[in-house]
């Protein structure tokens, strides 16, 4: 016997759904500012992809506000000069919202020269990830080590995302109820794959 279709889910409810699982949008985005880039129908079609998206994403315009905190939308060529690194590591940070310890962030980056790094202090504790140099790709090994550093400072957090870190995919923060959560309502996200150092 087949199951009858799914009933459609509006952009709201399915916002409302996310925001049970710890994405929300933030104060002082609304709906509107989702249909700003996209139709409605759009976020509308079945599934969860294009509303994550929209979370994820920066306002259009100066000052690039955040949509929500600990919701990124990722595109992984984004790897050309110093301070792409720490940029990285501090959009992190924040999704953590206070559970990933990381402080003194600085970076090094020679696409030309094939030399990239990362270094922090966590819990005091200086630290350099060494980063290799592909073009313009990220290194995946270091947003990893930061997933590492998330699960010893705070394992009731952890960093996931949607496609294994291709080009183009979501990253989010939650805690590890809010992920199970996401599994009960079939919103598919993986963990993010964590060095612990």
């Amino acid at each position: 016997m087949s199951k009858p279709p799914a009933v459609p889910l509006s952009l709201e409810q399915k916002l409302e759904i996310l925001a049970r699982c710890g994405l929300r949008l933030e104060a002082p985005f609304t709906v509107q500012e989702l249909l700003t880039s996209w139709e409605r129908a759009d976020f509308e079609e079945p599934g969860f992809d294009l509303v994550l998206a929209g979370l994820g994403m920066t306002e259009e315009r100066p000052p690039w506000r955040n949509h929500c905190v600990n919701a990124w939308h990722f595109d992984a060529e984004c790897i050309y000069d110093h301070g792409d690194y720490c940029r990285i590591a501090e959009r992190m940070k924040a999704m953590a919202q206070g559970s990933l310890p990381i402080e003194n962030i600085r970076d090094h980056v020679d696409v030309v020269g094939r030399s990239a790094w990362l270094a922090l202090a966590f819990h005091g504790a200086e630290t350099r990830i060494d980063c290799a140099v592909n073009g313009d790709w990220l290194d995946t090994s270091l947003v990893a080590h930061l997933a590492g550093l998330l699960a010893r400072a705070d394992p009731s957090k952890i960093f996931l995302t949607t496609e294994g870190l291709g080009q183009d995919s979501i990253i989010v923060c939650v805690t590890t109820a809010q992920f199970e959560e996401m599994k009960r309502v079939g919103i598919d996200f993986r963990p993010l794959a964590s060095n612990t150092p």
